[in-house]
């Protein structure tokens, strides 16, 4: 068993089987150099997601196996955007570079995932804006925010917005409700996986 297998088998204990499936499952050991692991990861958005959610994990999880000196380091075969030019030309590429690299993290949007999540709970994705404390509208509306925040790169206050217009805050507690039923409610988790499943 390899480094990252190891890093991969300790990780999996403490997170959700989802989320692990998700992010962590589809990464694969590039090379080993001196106190560092490369790792390959399929998209830009799963390399920001293991780098800025489950960095602090990651290194606990490196401490416990005695490689708290060991550096990750994660490739993705992406395209990345080319360093900053002075160039007008070159500028001009770069940004137009962004966009594409941008459109390819985000070809899931916030309306499919409205859509999608809306079919699966027989709610009109309208109903998912209006604030109503109805369970019936209520659990669609923070799975399909949950998701969002999970497939797309949209920050709480946009998810906000298109959502009916709620504060980031409400969001962010939207989201927590959700990840914490995940983890006690096995019909809700594999419900949210198949929904995973059905948007990647």
């Amino acid at each position: 068993m390899n480094d990252w297998a190891r890093v991969l088998e300790h990780t999996r204990r403490r997170i959700n089987p989802y989320d692990f499936a998700t992010w962590f499952r589809p990464t694969r050991l590039e090379r080993t150099e001196t106190m560092r692991l490369l790792v390959r990861v399929p998209t830009r958005l799963c390399k920001k997601r293991l780098t800025e959610t489950y960095g602090v994990l990651l290194q606990a999880v490196l401490q416990e196996l005695g490689m708290a000196d060991t550096q990750l380091e994660f490739h993705c075969p992406e395209l990345e955007p080319p360093p900053p030019s002075a160039t007008p030309g070159l500028a001009n590429a770069r940004d137009a570079l962004k966009k594409v690299v941008q459109l390819h993290v985000d070809r899931v949007t916030i309306k499919m995932i409205q859509e999608r999540v809306g079919v699966h709970f027989g709610v009109f994705p309208p109903d998912l804006k209006l604030r109503s404390s109805s369970q019936a509208a209520v659990l669609p509306r923070q799975v399909a925010m949950y998701l969002v925040k999970q497939l797309t790169s949209a920050s709480f206050a946009k998810i906000g917005r298109e959502f009916g217009g709620r504060h980031p805050s409400t969001v962010l507690i939207s989201i927590q409700r959700i990840e914490g039923r995940r983890r006690i409610d096995t019909d809700l988790n594999r419900t949210i996986g198949k929904l995973f499943d059905s948007l990647r």
